[in-house]
């Protein structure tokens, strides 16, 4: 397989470093981390009260478990690691193979506790242990001593290997075990029952060491007693009540942790509204904004350069309606005055009179024209739509357009479909006046921006297929030159190097398109006009 080229690799390394910075960035990955945390922390909080209960127990209590905590030292024979004080109210004492003793943990151990005594002390792990039953009888009370083990077979079925009966002075008077002795003394009778003296039990437990040595470790331990017990539970149930404040630290951080999260993806939106306030150009904080707020930061922004280019048409709107009253009120102006001060000859009077008439209908037209531009594209607007046949509509408009468009020297004809008499009839939802206005804008438009001479066609199809009625308004005029295609249907755009400049508002074709909106159509130049026709406008209406 070839090797991957350099820049496959720059691009491939390129791609990882943005996938892991979206990661970083996210803002659910980094409040997942921090929630993740917070348990992490909570949960440490929760095994500290459980390990401190736990060891004030076996502080309190300690048994053989607490002593074979320390297994590693015993087997190596480290002695002094039993010197600790969650053992200092036990008294252990350890022997080797021979009886002899190796460790005590303190004098009276090593005095109470005997090599003698190891065969009358039940073992931890149970492989030999004592039972101890009292029984009444006609000569007194007796005791029944057992020593038992577990089957080693299955582990569970209990086996006894001796007995023996005492009396109730404690002299055996039955049984094999401790054959050797006629009685037994109080504290021998009480290493039996495991107890090494009132207030504290007694067990052994063998292991070896890892040079494979044998030990033996006898351990007296406190017995529990009801008032130490409830005094160990009372100081334990105080350990959530101390780790509480932790709980609450680590919750308002981890609090405040999200909050900062959140203000801080959020930071980039909110400085593109303030630059916006300001009327300055948006930061360009795409870099920083967090995953999922990319989309809600990319939306703002268009929205932002969309009111802004709102804002500059807005601004030339105003300029271009100035300029546009400005002229013929200037004129009427200019004319008033000439008349106020007598300044017109009388020959001159009807000619300035018919110029000031000119330009107060061109005025009021304008006006007008902005009104219903201004009317159309309120929110609130409601067209009258009505099921009609377009194509008696469009026949009606056409015959009211003919004396406009022969004043301009121009030819006028309708299109009947082919095979008219068998086509489908064009009923469409529309409104008769935004239709009008619609089609004379495109008639009037071709008339004024063409030479003499030029011819409009207008003609209607159904197209069953895409459920529509087309209709096209098409001349062979000088055609509409590519520059000026793009911004057509803006408002106030009238500059067309390849026509004539023949006045007109600019706002035309731009309420023709919001006619066309506002009966659920659109109307559009076509880019490959029928011959001979040069431009050719396609207003579509759902069929209805």
């Amino acid at each position: 397989m070839a090797n991957a080229t350099p820049d496959t690799n720059m691009g491939l390394r390129h791609r990882i470093s943005r996938l892991w910075y979206g990661v970083r960035s996210s803002i659910a990955v980094r409040c997942l981390a921090c929630i993740l945390v917070y348990a992490a922390l909570l949960a440490l909080i929760l095994w500290g009260i459980n390990r401190a209960t736990e060891q004030l127990f076996d502080n309190a209590f300690p048994s053989m478990e607490t002593v074979l905590a320390y297994s590693d030292d015993l087997e190596r024979d480290r002695f002094d690691a039993l010197q600790s004080s969650d053992l200092e109210n036990c008294r252990i004492v350890i022997f080797d193979s021979e009886g002899t003793r190796l460790y005590a943990s303190n004098t009276k151990a090593a005095e109470s506790i005997r090599v003698s005594d190891l065969a009358l002390i039940s073992e931890y792990d149970e492989r030999i242990f004592y039972e101890v039953f009292q029984e009444t009888t006609v000569d007194g009370v007796h005791y029944r001593i057992m020593q038992c083990t577990y089957d080693v077979d299955d582990g569970f079925s209990k086996r006894i290997t001796a007995w023996c009966e005492l009396d109730e002075e404690l002299n055996i008077i039955a049984g094999t075990l401790f054959a050797d002795r006629s009685a037994l003394s109080q504290r021998e009778f009480n290493f039996l029952q495991g107890v090494y003296n009132a207030k504290m039990s007694v067990e052994r437990v063998s292991y070896q060491t890892v040079e494979g040595e044998d030990r033996i470790l006898v351990l007296a331990a406190p017995l529990v007693s009801g008032r130490r017990y409830q005094q160990v539970v009372d100081d334990a149930s105080r350990l959530p009540l101390i780790a509480a404040p932790a709980a609450f630290i680590v919750t308002v951080a981890c609090a405040w942790y999200l909050v900062r999260i959140v203000k801080r993806a959020t930071l980039p939106l909110d400085q593109a509204i303030e630059a916006y306030r300001r009327g300055e150009k948006h930061p360009e904080a795409a870099a920083t904004v967090p995953l999922e707020l990319s989309p809600i930061y990319a939306n703002f922004t268009d929205l932002m350069d969309e009111l802004d280019r709102a804002r500059d048409d807005q601004q030339r709107i105003i300029a271009d309606i100035s300029h546009d009253l400005k002229t013929p009120l200037t004129v009427i102006y200019g004319y008033a005055t000439a008349f106020r001060d007598g300044r017109v000859p009388p020959d001159k009077a009807p000619e300035y009179l018919r110029a000031m008439s000119d330009k107060a209908i061109t005025a009021n037209e304008l006006i007008d024209t902005l009104f219903a531009y201004a009317k159309m594209n309120h929110p609130e607007f409601a067209p009258h739509l009505e099921r009609r046949r377009v194509d008696d509509a469009v026949r009606a408009i056409a015959r009211d357009a003919t004396d406009q468009v022969e004043q301009a020297a121009c030819t006028l004809e309708v299109v009947e479909p082919d095979g008219s008499e068998d086509a489908s009839t064009p009923y469409a939802l529309i409104d008769a006046s935004l239709l009008r206005r619609l089609l004379l804008n495109l008639i009037g438009n071709a008339c004024t921006h063409n030479p003499e001479g030029t011819t409009v066609y207008v003609s209607w199809r159904v197209d069953e297929g895409e459920g529509r009625v087309i209709v096209s308004v098409a001349d062979t005029g000088a055609g509409i030159a590519p520059e000026v295609a793009d911004r057509l249907f803006d408002p106030f755009v009238t500059k067309n190097t390849a026509r004539t400049a023949k006045g007109g508002t600019g706002l035309g074709l731009a309420i023709s398109q919001r006619c066309a909106e506002l009966m659920h159509g659109q109307l559009r130049l076509s880019t490959h006009p029928p011959l001979p026709c040069a431009t050719e406008f396609i207003i579509e209406l759902p069929l209805a």
